[in-house]
């Protein structure tokens, strides 16, 4: 009793200073809360949920979401025109569509935006949105791709250098002409697709398809006006999304959406106001926004519970399966627990033969598959996790999708595990060394990486040794694939198996298992073909059941459920499976 009353009173003193700091000004309408602030702000660049969170509501693309019903509605554009054949959309701009200063949103913003999230310098994780859909994208981005990397291999100043560099800069608008998207004239923007895509204007609602102002080209780095660096690369200023920046005349963070950053303090806070220029901004019910930083998601809570915040989007604390009860019996209405569109899982690294020196065994199908059916997945989640998640055996989280049928995926099954371990030549884990298994820290995720290794201590009788990491230390680790089994976990983007599927595709920026298999990608690739929706789904589920099954390219666990709590009376918040919360419609009592 005397450590819980230190305890709490380290944390009173900590919402006293947390409040203290937001007493500095004014309160915003909505505070809510992020543990890890923003990692960035780049449309092109951003993966995680807390900084797509923010871009969705001072960012408009071609599309948006409808705030209660996740519908995708017009957005920046008008609801396109779109050829018989669906492979050409023709958006018109609305008129009314500005920047958060005052300048008209036009098309030649949305090429901007586009064109940086296939340029090698600015593209990054879902430069594959374009490059797996639109006409030409994906030539266009392997051509600059391949001139990168022969011109990082020549001494800059050169001779050599020097002609290889002037050829490319030459022939570059000549390559980009053939890509698939175009501004027609101000007010009119066209996209080519390669096929059919049925999800595509749901696509035009994701933060990297959306517009840039040209005053980004204020912080260019460029040899002599090129609008190259040295080694062929786009290159910007990092600093170009804060919205108090000032070298060479720039002007700060220029956005289009419902809401403008108006301060941003590193890891503290961030303030987001209605945008005045906004198309719709007299429908904009909630007038400002504060996004609090809370490392410590204790204080956090304490924060709500004292009526500093309103909105909190993730309760990860130990005692968080106490408060789903809570959820769940009624006790306390205000906090959801609702499933999610995200599955948690581990990866297996299937792509190299060594990892740190030592021989990796998951190149071999049958231990991948040994590993996942030495897993007992409901064990898991009763005794260890304990938040009501399901425990699943797909990547795609079943019944979701409309029309999709999931596969079976590899069921607990220790003597058939024990079996195939033998095959690959480890009887009863015999000859295999201990085996590295990577995880970042926080949250259930080493509890869950020691109850995975003693599950296979137990039932393959193999050493399985959990190593945690800082976050960014772990996602460097696991993207540079210094691992043998590493924690994952995905949220999909849209409402189709593609979302999930097209991570493991050979050469997909967020394939981190490094999984490549001749059939998976033709089975994506003959999906993409197929206008029929049932048959297309029925590819789609085969090739999931190749890669959860067969190939045991991945270790699904569970599907996420999310904890948040949301201030009795506000209205406006939705909970819902993908977790898209847009705040333009939000009243707080």
């Amino acid at each position: 009793m005397r450590y819980v009353g230190i305890l709490i009173s380290v944390l009173i003193v900590m919402l006293l200073v947390a409040r203290g700091a937001r007493d500095e000004h004014e309160r915003a309408t909505l505070v809510y809360v992020n543990s890890s602030g923003i990692n960035t702000l780049d449309p092109a660049a951003m993966t995680w949920n807390q900084d797509l969170r923010v871009a969705r509501n001072i960012w408009e693309g071609l599309t948006r979401h409808d705030p209660a019903t996740l519908e995708v509605v017009a957005g920046a554009a008008d609801w396109p025109v779109v050829s018989a054949d669906g492979l050409t959309y023709t958006f018109r701009i609305r008129a009314g569509s500005r920047w958060s200063n005052g300048d008209k949103v036009t098309a030649h913003d949305f090429v901007r935006g586009w064109r940086r999230a296939i340029e090698p310098g600015t593209a990054a994780d879902y430069a594959q949105l374009l490059t797996d859909r639109v006409a030409g994208a994906k030539d266009y981005y392997a051509w600059r791709n391949d001139a990168v990397g022969v011109l990082s291999g020549l001494a800059v100043g050169g001779a050599s250098w020097r002609a290889a560099f002037e050829e490319h800069v030459a022939e570059r608008e000549t390559r980009f002409a053939s890509v698939g998207f175009r501004a027609v004239d101000e007010e009119t923007f066209e996209v080519r697709l390669i096929r059919p895509c049925s999800y595509f204007l749901e696509l035009c609602a994701f933060p990297t398809l959306g517009p840039v102002h040209e005053r980004i080209e204020d912080l260019r780095i460029e040899m002599d006006g090129t609008g190259l660096t040295a080694e062929g690369l786009v290159a910007f200023d990092p600093q170009w999304t804060k919205p108090d920046y000032r070298a060479n005349g720039y002007a700060g963070l220029v956005t289009n959406g419902a809401y403008r950053i108006t301060d941003w303090q590193f890891r503290r806070r961030l303030r987001m106001e209605r945008n005045p220029h906004y198309r719709a901004v007299d429908s904009v019910v909630c007038r400002s926004i504060e996004m609090a930083v809370y490392r410590d998601l204790n204080a956090a809570i304490m924060a709500y519970e004292a009526g500093d915040v309103e909105f909190l989007p993730e309760m990860a604390v130990p005692y968080d399966h106490e408060l789903a009860r809570l959820s769940a019996t009624g006790a306390r209405p205000d906090i959801h627990c609702p499933p999610v569109f995200g599955t948690y899982y581990y990866l297996f690294n299937s792509h190299d033969a060594e990892v740190g020196g030592r021989a990796n065994p998951f190149v071999d199908a049958r231990v991948r598959r040994a590993f996942v059916m030495a897993i007992d997945r409901t064990l898991l989640v009763r005794k260890v996790v304990d938040r009501g998640e399901k425990p699943i055996g797909q990547l795609i989280p079943p019944g979701v999708i409309e029309g999709y049928v999931s596969p079976g995926g590899l069921p607990f099954d220790p003597d058939k595990a024990r079996q195939l371990l033998g095959e690959a030549g480890y009887p009863n884990g015999a000859g295999m060394e201990p085996i590295d298994l990577l995880y970042n820290t926080g949250f259930d995720h080493g509890k869950v990486s020691q109850a995975l290794a003693e599950m296979w201590r137990r039932e393959l009788g193999v050493t399985v040794v959990p190593r945690g990491k800082e976050v960014k230390t772990f996602v460097d680790d696991r993207q540079t694939r210094r691992f043998m089994i590493a924690r994952a976990g995905w949220y999909g983007d849209y409402a189709d198996p593609t979302t999930y599927l097209d991570v493991f595709a050979t050469g997909n920026g967020n394939n981190d298992a490094g999984f490549s298999n001749v059939t998976f990608d033709g089975l994506l690739k003959r999906s993409d073909g197929i206008t029929d929706a049932g048959a297309r789904l029925a590819l789609l589920s085969e090739a999931e059941r190749l890669l959860v099954e067969d190939e045991a390219g991945v270790l699904p666990l569970y599907q996420y459920t999310q904890l948040l709590a949301i201030k009795p009376g506000l209205q406006g918040l939705h909970p819902n499976p993908r977790l898209l919360f847009l705040f333009d419609q939000v009243t707080v009592p």
